[in-house]
């Protein structure tokens, strides 16, 4: 990603990063690594990378399980704030209001990546019909479910299932760049769901 050729990960720093749970309400520590790309620096860009998991939400301390779970839940938009709050582990209404927001954008996003990735591999997977009034977290599932069973007709025997979770990460870190990422989305997705198939 960010020298755009495959080479040793090199690992450069461990960090700890808080994450609020929901549950508790209170801020936990994950560790995340930090991933240097010699290459990279020689060329002059961005040479270092946080690896976090689909969990986090970069720069952010609430949990993304949170948003995509109060997404599920209230598909219409409408925010009942006890819920929310507690759901998101935040007290702001201008907070709940703004990572809903973003969840709802990443969602149809990540389902539409999916459906592009699943248009490209139609000897593996078909794109599953959206119902008319299909929230886009359900769609979304689909999506997975049917990529799942398309990885596993391609890569053969029992595949670990990707969690729709994981796809509206990569969407994210996408939407984040600066400039425009070395591999594009469609590769990414296409090594994540189909590593080799060959």
């Amino acid at each position: 990603m960010l020298c755009g050729e495959i080479h040793c990960l090199r690992i450069h720093a461990v960090l700890w990063r808080k994450v609020r749970s929901p549950e508790s309400g209170e801020n936990t520590e994950v560790k995340i690594v930090s991933i240097i790309c010699r290459r990279a620096k020689r060329r002059g860009r961005q040479y270092t990378k946080r690896l976090l998991p689909p969990f986090v939400i970069p720069f952010c301390q609430i949990d993304r399980e949170g948003v995509l779970g109060y997404l599920r839940r209230f598909p219409d938009g409408r925010i009942m704030y006890r819920l929310a709050s507690s759901m998101l582990g935040a007290r702001d209404l201008r907070t709940i209001r703004r990572h809903l927001a973003m969840g709802t954008a990443l969602v149809a996003n990540a389902a539409l990546a999916l459906a592009a990735l699943l248009s490209e591999v139609p000897v593996y997977a078909t794109v599953p019909q959206r119902r008319l009034g299909q929230s886009d977290c359900s769609y979304l599932e689909e999506l997975a479910e049917q990529t799942h069973r398309g990885r596993q007709r391609a890569c053969g025997g029992a595949q670990s299932r990707i969690p729709s979770l994981v796809y509206v990460h990569l969407v994210d870190l996408f939407s984040r760049c600066c400039g425009l990422p070395a591999p594009p989305l469609t590769r990414v997705l296409n090594g994540v769901v189909f590593h080799d198939t060959s």
